[in-house]
């Protein structure tokens, strides 16, 4: 089995503050990542702050949403080199994620056609599913990044 760290190219670029994944954001999730290529997935394990809870203890389903779109923007990333945009993000939350607790959130592309990307992602607990989400994605190319962007990362 081969696990490697994924690297964030991101971190360079000036006010970069990514909820999801910077590292500098003192309120964000700070996630990094890791590629499985045999599961061909990414994944990371996180223990969320109370700060993110909705009621007491319980996780809040927004927090949920980020982290799958998180993960899976990564799965694409990977998959592409290329920056992506969210363009419909399809969620189920299945079980309750009682904090304290070890959150498993993976990632892995269905399809890729084109300049669309389908990913499905999850998270587990103790390798029980608690959320899942169907997410689809807009693969832009470096010249569309720079418009929406004005700044351009990608993958060495």
């Amino acid at each position: 089995m081969s696990i490697r760290d994924i690297e964030n190219p991101y971190l360079n670029i000036e006010g970069y503050n990514c909820f999801g994944c910077s590292p500098r954001n003192d309120i964000g999730l700070k996630l990094k990542f890791k590629y499985d290529e045999e599961a061909d997935e990414v994944f990371t394990f996180i223990r969320p702050r109370a700060e993110y809870c909705g009621y007491p203890g319980v996780l809040h389903g927004g927090i949920q949403a980020s982290m799958l779109d998180e993960a899976a923007y990564w799965a694409v990333h990977m998959a592409t080199g290329k920056p992506a945009l969210t363009t419909r993000l399809d969620m189920e939350l299945k079980r309750a994620v009682v904090l304290p607790a070890e959150v498993e959130i993976r990632a892995g592309i269905t399809a890729l056609k084109r300049k669309i990307a389908r990913v499905e992602a999850r998270i587990l607990v103790d390798g029980e599913l608690k959320a899942q989400a169907k997410i689809t994605y807009y693969v832009a190319d470096p010249e569309q990044w720079e418009r929406i962007a004005g700044k351009i990362a990608t993958l060495a």
